[in-house]
């Protein structure tokens, strides 16, 4: 009989031990790469903004033809 599919059997991969992971996660340390503080920045004050008006999908429509109508006036 021939096996019209046939499935590859997953090859087992060996277990990695704590410092080879490790070592394959963070590389070798650069000094190419230094930490710095963070500069503290002043509170800026958020004005409250007003919400969005909400439109049923009938006014947008009916807003949208109208604006869409004034575009086609001479």
């Amino acid at each position: 009989m021939l096996r019209l599919l046939r499935r590859r059997r997953r090859r087992q991969l060996r277990q990695l031990g704590e410092a080879e992971a490790y070592a394959r996660s963070y590389g070798q340390r650069s000094d190419e790469v230094s930490n710095v503080k963070a500069v503290e920045r002043a509170e800026v004050e958020l004005e409250e903004e007003e919400p969005p008006a909400r439109l049923s999908d009938r006014a947008l429509r009916d807003a949208f033809l109208s604006r869409l109508a004034k575009r086609r006036r001479p």
